[in-house]
Parts: structure tokens; sequence; C-alpha cells
């Protein structure tokens, strides 16, 4: 799964996120957390880029599983949850971004 980003910098063809101190590029498969740069796997990666692509927008369990790990979801596995948990960890304070809508998903968010 590839990401683009929705906010672009000086050159038309370098795409990026920036929300507070985290910095995602797709393109250059880089994250920072203030400055300092971020080590994720290829599926952290991914899942991170995901929730930016739809920020503020509320993605299933189901949805996540589906574009992240390309097959369906079967309910009952707890992957996506350990990864946003790993997630949230390796982004430190950046992490708070990843909010969890009860019973629902997640979904990333400035508030």
């Amino acid at each position: 799964m590839e990401c683009d980003g929705n906010r672009t910098s000086q050159t038309s063809e370098e795409r990026f996120f920036k929300i507070g101190s985290l910095y995602v590029s797709p393109s250059r498969h880089e994250v920072k957390v203030d400055n300092n740069y971020i080590i994720l796997t290829l599926k952290e990666f991914d899942l991170l880029c995901l929730l930016l692509s739809n920020q503020g927008l509320v993605l299933t369990r189901d949805r996540i599983f589906t574009k992240v790990w390309g097959y369906a979801f079967d309910g009952e596995n707890r992957t996506v949850d350990v990864h946003i948990r790993t997630l949230r960890q390796k982004l430190g304070e950046a992490g708070k971004y990843i909010k969890t809508i009860r019973g629902v998903g997640y979904k990333i968010d400035i508030t």
C-alpha cells in the first residue's frame, strides 16, 4: 500500500504529512517526531499513512486490516490493535494523535 500526503513541500513531486511534531514523507519512507527519525516496520508505516490520508475520518478495524494487510478481517483478530499500540509507543508524544473510537476503530485527530 502506498499513501499520498495531503500537503506539498516546495517541489510539486514531494508530498508529505505534517501534524504537530509529526512529519511523514511517504515518498522517502520517512517518519520524524520533533525532527528525530522514527523507525517503523512496513505495516506500521502503511497503517500510519492510511490514518493520515484519512485524517479526521474513523476507519474501522475491518477497513484498516483490508487496506494494510490486503485480505478480509476475521472479526476476532487483534492484529490492528497491537499495531496501533506499537505505533503509538514508537511515535511517543505524537502517538496521541491516533484516537481510539470505542467499538468502531481509529482515526487521526489533532484535538
